[in-house]
């Protein structure tokens, strides 16, 4: 347009912000243009630095194939903090299904959180689950559409579970819910790129002993069996104090690791803000084409949303 304005012999000083301007207000160019999907707000990263006291939970699945005993679905839990995973092989999810998980999985092992955030799965949001939030007082927290990554660990979690299931099952891939507890262990003794140290040491303070040092006699082996009666207990208690300073090291390296995320996120945000009473136009996928988009015009009434 710019050019074209020019070759017809026009100009004035600000005709390059006076296309832009009229481009942004075209009607045919909002509805056939790509939609853009730049951030309108800033990030707002969250950092729990309590153990167990803030999880992330999902659901993997409709799994195909199902396993041999007709498991379709895994149920996954994940710590903000530590990064420990809970998972467990169900064939459906029905609320009792999830509540069974929460008690046995996270609240018998770990004492009773503070905060789950989950998706919007009908399975999360029904009437039991709430009352369970309810009875054992703590929050049910959902992350929205608008959102999705407000639930980002869970989906981490997801991929590493699925990547690490994928290798192992080649051959026999209905024998997954067979392999998901070898999955975890093998999660939970990794180390863990944004917090440095594996989920296993976070939780206990101490690294956890692998088949491979018996075979291959490791040296915290050698050293274990020298000690006797006191100087073990003292060993021990010496760990555990250095759990706390493991873990201040530990929060310290996920606050600069959320900095930087946060610093390149806030980069590509483009301020969108409405007037009341002004027209804006709403999409959605039309019925009898997944790629085509129905826009139809609404009108912004000065509503605001809170999370």
């Amino acid at each position: 347009m710019c050019w074209l304005i020019r070759r017809y012999g026009y100009f004035w000083p600000t005709k390059m912000k006076d296309c832009i301007h009229y481009s942004k207000g075209c009607e045919a160019c909002q509805r056939h243009g790509p939609i853009q999907q730049a951030p309108s707000v800033p990030m707002n990263p969250i950092v729990k630095p309590w153990s167990f006291r803030v999880c992330a939970m999902d659901l993997i699945g409709r799994i195909y194939p199902a396993s041999s005993k007709q498991h379709y679905f895994i149920i996954l839990a994940t710590n903000y903090f530590t990064k420990w995973v809970e998972a467990k092989p169900v064939k459906s999810t029905t609320s009792q299904e999830i509540i069974t998980f929460i008690e046995e999985q996270i609240i018998q092992r770990f004492g009773i959180p503070e905060s789950i955030t989950i998706d919007r799965e009908c399975s999360f949001i029904y009437g039991e689950m709430l009352d369970m939030a309810e009875a054992f007082k703590f929050k049910l927290l959902q992350s929205t559409p608008y959102c999705a990554q407000a639930n980002g660990q869970a989906e981490s979690s997801n991929k590493v579970i699925i990547n690490i299931i994928r290798k192992m099952l080649e051959k026999n891939p209905k024998q997954w819910h067979e392999k998901l507890s070898e999955t975890l262990w093998a999660y939970r003794t990794s180390r863990r790129e944004a917090t440095s140290m594996t989920p296993y040491a976070l939780t206990y303070g101490h690294d956890a002993i692998l088949p491979m040092e018996i075979a291959v006699q490791s040296l915290i082996i050698a050293h274990q069996h020298s000690l006797i009666g006191q100087n073990y207990s003292q060993a021990m208690l010496l760990e555990l104090e250095g759990l706390d300073t493991s873990r201040i090291d530990t929060l310290n390296k996920l606050l600069a690791r959320k900095q930087v995320v946060s610093r390149a996120y806030n980069k590509r945000v483009k301020n969108k803000s409405f007037e009341e009473g002004g027209n804006s136009l709403e999409s959605s996928f039309a019925p009898w084409n997944t790629y085509s988009w129905l826009w139809k015009m609404v009108t912004y009434m000065g509503m605001s949303f809170h999370n």
